[in-house]
């Protein structure tokens, strides 16, 4: 392109198809503009050194400015191939045109949004435009498939019944859901298609364990320290993504401390999990809605350590969204777009593109190290850190015992004792099951025959602490 050929282009002034910028120090936004002609049907050009009324006026080009468009230019998802014309204006100056073809591969974004060409103006693009480009070049997904041996009797109608009642309160399904049969409710939710259950229903819903995806699998581990060396606890479930989630919050609760102290002017105590519990929460969700379930041999899984938690499941993060981006708004993009519906319906997922953030925002009022966020191998994880180590159990003088071989009451037992002595009857209150006064005394006798706990004090104040 010659400089005849520039004036020729900018005579007309911006539009859909043509942007100016004074100079470099306006990147960002270009790349914003950039962004929004490789989304459009007809592409677009992108001027670095003319004012917005056409005057030419260039600028000095270095191998810095060179740099500084390459590290932009890589923050386009998916990699575009952009053409670069340098057009010389006067001693030392110059005028950068960037030259647009549509994208063969759109929804593209830049530094993890979409953006859209509205006249001349660039714009954010709305999340319907988003997922409506997105569908339209991945028409298939796999939870709209139908390939399981699943049937309508195979669902849990209860669980069903009891996400329409979720819904209903959450002001996200109308009251008529609550009196219409599963076949319809399936129907209007799209996951039944052409009278079959789509894969989306059966990883839902599907109580069968046999006739259950292989891939819908929970793996939980409690590992003794900061390392896999060594286990205390370890188990693993197959189900629907709802009994999914409430194993996995099961474990985590178990095995994660809390801790509660008086806050002046209150009543009662105030309880303080090592992690807050809509982290806990948020963590899950994440992992369950996004996960590849295409992938055959998948699992979700979680490692509790000494000092961390650890989540994971198979799955990189879709096109268009970078782990940098995740600390601020994003582009809210399912994989699994029927199966994160049906989590926002009954709300165990508030807003769309908001989880991350809201992760952050509560780890920092807890006073908690921040999530960190990774990607390895094709898989997601997110890491949780403990403000404070738990302290690894369990020690004796002269043996050690293994944290699995304990019931799980037992187990309770022990959680409740690593946070403070307590006497029979206290531990009795913080039981979740109701026990006798027999019961609990026998296992109280059981503990401290394996030399875990000890009693101190007399026959009606007997304290019972762990040995260390």
């Amino acid at each position: 392109m010659k400089i005849a050929q520039l004036k020729t282009l900018i005579k007309h002034g911006e539009s859909e198809q043509l942007e100016f910028k004074t100079s470099t120090a306006n990147l960002s936004s270009g790349m914003q503009t950039v962004c929004a002609f490789l989304n459009s049907t007809v592409g677009g050009t992108l001027i670095f050194g003319v004012k917005d009324n056409g005057q030419i006026i260039g600028q000095e080009v270095t191998d810095k400015t060179r740099k500084e468009l390459a590290v932009e230019l890589s923050k386009l998802e998916p990699i575009a191939k952009i053409e670069f014309k340098y057009i010389k204006v006067a001693d030392n100056r110059q005028v950068i045109v960037l030259l647009i073809s549509p994208g063969e591969k759109a929804p593209y974004s830049y530094d993890g949004r979409a953006f859209t060409r509205n006249q001349s103006t660039t714009m954010r693009m709305s999340k319907e435009e988003y997922i409506y480009l997105y569908n339209l070049n991945n028409p298939v997904l796999w939870e709209s498939l139908t390939s399981h041996k699943c049937k309508l009797s195979d669902l849990d109608r209860t669980k069903i019944q009891e996400i329409v009642r979720m819904s209903v309160f959450e002001k996200r399904l109308p009251e008529s859901a609550l009196s219409a049969n599963i076949s319809d409710i399936l129907k209007k939710l799209e996951l039944i298609t052409d009278h079959k259950l789509t894969n989306a229903a059966v990883i839902l819903f599907c109580k069968n364990n046999t006739k259950q995806f292989r891939q819908s699998t929970l793996k939980l581990a409690r590992f003794r320290g900061v390392d896999k060396t060594t286990f205390l606890d370890t188990k693993m479930f197959k189900g629907n993504a709802f009994d999914l989630y409430d194993k996995a919050m099961e474990f985590l609760n178990f095995n994660l401390p809390v801790t509660a102290h008086i806050v002046p002017g209150k009543s009662k105590r105030v309880e303080e999990p090592a992690i807050p519990y809509n982290v806990l929460r948020e963590a899950i969700t994440n992992a369950l809605v996004h996960r590849d379930y295409s992938h055959a041999g998948g699992s979700m899984e979680i490692a509790i350590y000494d000092d961390r938690v650890n989540i994971s499941n198979i799955g990189a993060l879709p096109k268009g969204v970078l782990l940098s981006s995740l600390s601020k708004e994003h582009l809210s993009i399912q994989r699994n777009p029927l199966i994160a519906h049906i989590f926002y319906l009954c709300g165990k997922i508030e807003k769309w593109g908001r989880g991350t953030i809201d992760m952050i925002q509560d780890c920092k009022k807890a006073g908690n190290p921040l999530p960190q966020y990774a990607e390895i191998g094709g898989s997601f994880s997110v890491t949780l850190r403990l403000k404070t180590p738990m302290p690894t159990i369990i020690y004796t003088q002269s043996t050690e015992i293994s944290f699995d071989k304990l019931t799980d009451r037992q187990k309770l037992i022990i959680k409740n004792l690593q946070l403070a002595p307590l006497s029979r009857q206290q531990l009795m209150t913080k039981l979740p099951i109701k026990l006798t006064d027999r019961t609990m005394q026998l296992e109280l006798t059981k503990l401290k025959n394996l030399g875990l706990i000890k009693p101190e004090g007399k026959t009606k104040a007997i304290i019972w602490s762990l040995i260390n």
